[in-house]
């Protein structure tokens, strides 16, 4: 008898000594990319990744969707394609920075860009490889790798189509649009006659100046603003906005929700932090759809 013997999908063993039925997929070799990046820097193309050939293959839909996240982009009129997902490994390094005053450090910011750009281009590849119109609930992570200086930047999101096949809720560009809305918000935003067109982030990676040995002293056990800091912060932030605004432009938006402002050091110490801005540019069309109803429902817990 088999592990998995008696579960549906699942073939018994042939026999005594023969090991059992494996479940589907479980020892496959994952689809070769079709242009898979070679060497230690970005590559021009996008891999089409091995969800995305799948979820072709496999007719399994996957996603990340919660069941009221499902139902309601469903009662929209859309359904889900599959779990989408992209990647890049980066180095990024900081060297030891000798002028102790606030600056940006534009090679790393320009990295920081690179690297997310890279890994939400190859989620988008493998969306518009399944047919999708677009992508919601994107989340985008990095992971510090085993080197000190690596990290993995990664790009997930679910990938939705209209259900009959009408071409406007796709960017202008016919690609598929992404966004890091839920399901009931990218609902809500259809109904009121918006449409997202892409994520849009603004970054800046900026030093932090340190506090002279006598400035030190001087402020221990006081409550005073540290003005280089405060400084340094606003201006680093008010960069990162500002970036994300003109990639929403860039991209033909009028307005930008769920925007999100970020700090993290990483890998590089206390006195060098990113900024980051992310939101989903979306285009106001002014048209509410009138036919489009989310009436509420009521839901009892049965929790006691």
């Amino acid at each position: 008898m088999g592990i998995f013997d008696g579960m549906p999908g699942f073939p018994p063993a042939d026999g005594p000594g023969h090991p059992a039925a494996s479940p589907p997929g479980w020892n496959q070799t994952p689809a070769t990319p079709s242009a898979a990046p070679s060497g230690d820097g970005p590559s021009a193309t996008a891999p089409t990744g091995f969800m995305a050939g799948h979820a072709r293959q496999s007719g399994v839909v996957t996603s990340d969707f919660s069941v009221r996240e499902l139902l309601v982009v469903e009662h929209a009129g859309f359904r889900a394609l599959g779990l989408c997902m992209g990647n890049s490994i980066w180095k990024v390094q900081a060297n030891f920075q000798l002028n102790n005053s606030a600056y940006e450090l534009t090679d790393i910011t320009g990295a920081m860009y690179g690297a997310r750009e890279k890994a939400v281009e190859i989620m988008r590849a493998e969306a518009e490889a399944l047919g999708a119109d677009g992508i919601v609930g994107t989340r985008l992570e990095i992971a510090q790798l085993a080197d000190s200086g690596m990290l993995e930047f990664r790009a997930f999101g679910s990938a939705i189509v209209h259900q009959d096949g009408h071409p406007g809720y796709r960017r202008p560009d016919g690609r598929p649009f992404t966004s890091d809305l839920s399901g009931q918000d990218f609902a809500l935003a259809l109904k009121a006659g918006r449409r997202p067109l892409d994520l849009v982030i603004g970054c800046c990676v900026q030093h932090i100046p340190r506090r002279s040995l006598l400035t030190t002293l001087r402020q221990t056990g006081q409550c005073v603003e540290l003005d280089l800091f405060t400084q340094a912060y606003y201006t680093a932030r008010e960069a990162a906005m500002e970036r994300m605004t003109a990639h929403a432009a860039a991209s033909g938006a009028n307005e930008i929700i769920g925007t999100r402002l970020q700090e993290e050091s990483h890998v590089w110490g206390d006195h060098i932090v990113e900024f980051l801005a992310v939101g989903t540019a979306m285009l106001d069309t002014g048209q509410p759809d009138p036919d489009f109803d989310l009436a509420p429902t009521l839901t009892l817990s049965l929790d006691i």
